[in-house]
């Protein structure tokens, strides 16, 4: 064997030495952070749920990995979550504590006081709070299926300041009276008369910009359904809130994220199928 072919065979020995130098205790330091996270899951059935979650998302992993890993840390399985939660939590990962915690807080009734929620602007509560999210509306969680509820409380707490007509107060209201629409969440009659029968003056309103700004700038709320866009794939409730520096402020009872921004006019008009104005 000549010269030649030597030096790249004794190149590629030295090569693999100094990868193995490399990659050994990189392999030591992913064993030992494993076998770390697996000791704290092991014993965190006591342990803050918070740190558990913190620990599961730095884990990484789909969302039914997350959540399995959770459910085992637990003391659950991940057959105790409904699909429609896993799935909810692939979405929309606000809503982690509501999904994890499903097995364990599921049937609990919690009291519910709104009584320091400031009502000088129109409050953003969310459908999947915990506190009403795992109630029963339309056939599903109120979590997945009450976005026209927790609408209809923000605009009538905001308007009457009465707390006590809270998103569960207010999906009791729309069962009653037949605005709950079993499998598709809520008809949009509650808003229309349900609204009224609850002492508000509401006005169905054009998909008109001035009209919409006129409304908000006199402190008007208005609710509007929306369709496949930045708020749902199908079908939503979201209340119009104010109007700021030319753009639409929003609460979207599914999303604090988006409650958080300001709309141009022309990014969701297109996405509007009815409006509703409360006074």
């Amino acid at each position: 064997m000549n010269t030649r072919t030597r030096k790249p065979i004794r190149y590629r020995r030295k090569r693999r030495r100094h990868l193995l130098h490399f990659f050994l205790p990189m392999l030591c330091m992913i064993l030992a952070l494993c076998a770390c996270a697996s000791y704290i899951l092991n014993r965190s059935a006591g342990a803050d749920s918070g740190l558990v979650s913190g620990i599961l998302s730095l884990l990484g992993g789909s969302a039914e990995e997350e959540i399995s890993r959770y459910a085992s840390a637990n003391g659950y399985d991940i057959s105790n979550y409904p699909q429609s939660l896993i799935d909810l939590y692939d979405r929309n990962k606000e809503t982690k504590d509501f999904v994890f915690e499903y097995p364990a807080k599921k049937d609990e009734t919690p009291a519910i006081d709104l009584s320091t929620l400031n009502t000088s602007s129109v409050p953003l509560l969310m459908q999947w709070d915990q506190r009403w999210g795992y109630k029963q509306y339309a056939g599903d969680l109120f979590g997945l299926s009450g976005c026209g509820p927790t609408c209809l409380s923000m605009v009538a707490i905001y308007l009457t300041g009465n707390t006590n007509m809270n998103p569960a107060w207010m999906a009791d209201f729309a069962t009653s009276h037949g605005y709950a629409s079993d499998g598709s969440g809520s008809y949009w009659t509650l808003f229309s008369e349900g609204g009224v029968s609850l002492g508000f003056d509401v006005t169905e309103i054009p998909l008109d910009e001035q009209r919409i700004i006129d409304n908000l700038e006199v402190g008007n709320p208005i609710v509007a359904v929306v369709g496949p866009g930045d708020f749902t794939t199908t079908g939503h409730f979201i209340v119009l809130t104010g109007y700021q520096n030319g753009q639409i402020k929003v609460n979207d009872p599914n999303s604090r994220k988006n409650s958080k921004k300001l709309w141009d006019y022309d990014r969701i008009s297109g996405q509007i199928k009815d409006l509703w104005a409360f006074r």
